[in-house]
């Protein structure tokens, strides 16, 4: 049960039933693993990629060359793309960007002004795959020395440059991560050093573990359904490849609470759930792996005008961590933006006028690496709202009409057929329907799922 008084766990297992219903199931994570598929040029690319990409470098003993001659470039690890052997070249590297691949990659010059890239608020802010610029230099942050006390400083993958004794443009640097290279070098940075530096995060980056529209409750990466409509909790477990175990009962005493959302909320990179007790109490249940659940964390009160509307909309503010929104009176679109911890922010208001539309749900329809929102209006015509990164929305893009067989159980699913878009789906008449996105806010023909999930939805 999702006790709010006793520190009891959602156990997985607690019964395992046949689903009733046949069906080809969903797999409905948004950010793939690094194990799953490499990224593309420009694509999203996941922290843990991106420091292998760096390391790549370390392990073929790249040595600094600032020139830029087209014959002292050097590949990636897939020997696609090559980039220039010094401290931005590295970081367009591993970035895996395009932009100026003619000259080697991006310069630090070319980096202040990189629309590609937004400036963190603070250093603390830094997680894996992120990096420092300054004038002149740039480093890849791979870790802090102490995650407790930052002021500890960094580890990073670095290109430095160094004494060029025969002249021919080749410095004795080499590159360099959190583990001393062949040369006894390492990627250091101090924290007193680092407060010359500006920290930079690539908009296309993503966690590991981020399950920014869909879920993960059994820690395997491949992403999971989940509904307690019925007032039980239940999961499919995704097996890939469009493939879903037996449905999973959880545990039971969630008709007191409104529908729950998915999102990692305490940042340890399994999916947790949120939800609104009797339309007023917002609690977090942290995700465990396996199914299972810690106890009710409560969150705090007053979501009585927010209540049936809360929806989980993944980073929208690009600082790393899950937000939540949910619109006020059936008017006004609020986010509140997580802060990690099970923390949120106090409610920005984005704006009014969603009385005409469902309920909101979350994806990144563009393709720009930043949460965009979906809703249908009058219960006819599909609307998306681009975000633009800090809290900020587009105006409405229409996307097409007949949608009204659908309205009130419009759902974001993530990416379920892997083509690097997100889709969303909806129920009509028992049958689950998918949406696969195309980018640039367009969607194919809907494709029929399976019958049977008309008392999950």
């Amino acid at each position: 049960m999702p006790s709010t008084s006793a520190p009891a766990r959602l156990l997985a297992g607690l019964a395992f039933i046949a689903a009733t219903f046949s069906f080809t199931a969903l797999d409905a994570t948004v950010t793939p693993r690094a194990a799953q598929a490499a990224s593309s040029p420009d694509g999203r690319i996941t922290r843990s990629e991106v420091l292998a990409r760096a390391q790549n470098w370390v392990d073929r003993n790249v040595r600094y060359n600032l020139t830029r001659r087209s014959n002292t470039l050097v590949t990636d690890a897939e020997g696609d793309d090559k980039y220039g052997p010094d401290c931005s070249g590295l970081v367009s590297m591993a970035w895996h960007i395009t932009a100026n691949s003619g000259k080697g990659g991006n310069s630090t010059v070319d980096f202040a002004g990189y629309s590609g890239k937004i400036n963190l608020g603070s250093l603390h802010d830094l997680k894996p795959g992120d990096a420092i610029l300054k004038s002149g230099h740039m480093e890849l942050f791979a870790r802090w020395k102490n995650e407790q006390d930052h002021t500890q400083g960094a580890w990073t993958y670095s290109l430095n440059g160094g004494s060029d004794p025969d002249g021919d443009g080749w410095q004795n640097d080499w590159a360099k991560g959190p583990s001393v290279n062949s040369h006894g070098e390492r990627g250091d940075e101090s924290w007193a050093s680092m407060q010359d530096y500006t920290p930079i995060r690539y908009k296309n980056i993503v966690d590991d573990h981020a399950s920014v529209h869909g879920a993960d409750f059994n820690g395997d990466g491949v992403g999971d359904i989940f509904s307690a409509a019925t007032g039980t909790l239940n999961v499919w477990n995704g097996r890939g490849g469009n493939n879903f175990a037996t449905r999973v009962e959880v545990g039971g005493g969630w008709s007191a609470f409104g529908k729950p959302v998915a999102g990692d909320f305490n940042d340890d990179g399994i999916s947790d759930l949120a939800a609104v007790k009797g339309g007023s109490t917002l609690y977090v249940w942290n995700g465990e792996g396996g199914n299972e659940f810690g106890p009710a964390v409560e969150v705090g009160a007053g979501w009585g005008p927010f209540d049936g509307t809360l929806t989980s909309i993944g980073d929208v503010n690009r600082d790393g961590h899950d937000d939540i929104a949910a619109i006020k009176d059936g008017s006004a679109l609020h986010v509140w933006n997580g802060m990690g911890g099970n923390r949120f922010g106090p409610a920005v208001e984005i704006g009014g006028g969603w009385s005409a539309f469902s309920k909101p749900v979350g994806g990144d329809f563009n393709n720009d690496g930043i949460g965009d929102l979906a809703a249908i209006k009058d219960g006819s015509a599909l609307h998306v709202w681009n975000g633009t990164g800090g809290n900020r929305f587009g105006p409405a893009v229409e996307i097409g009409a007949g949608w009204a067989r659908f309205d009130g159980t419009l759902t974001s699913i993530g990416d379920v057929n892997r083509d690097g878009h997100d889709d969303i789906a909806a129920v009509t008449d028992g049958t689950l329907h998918v949406w696969n996105g195309e980018g640039g806010n367009e969607f194919g023909p809907a494709t029929p799922i399976g019958p049977g999930w008309s008392p999950y939805f």
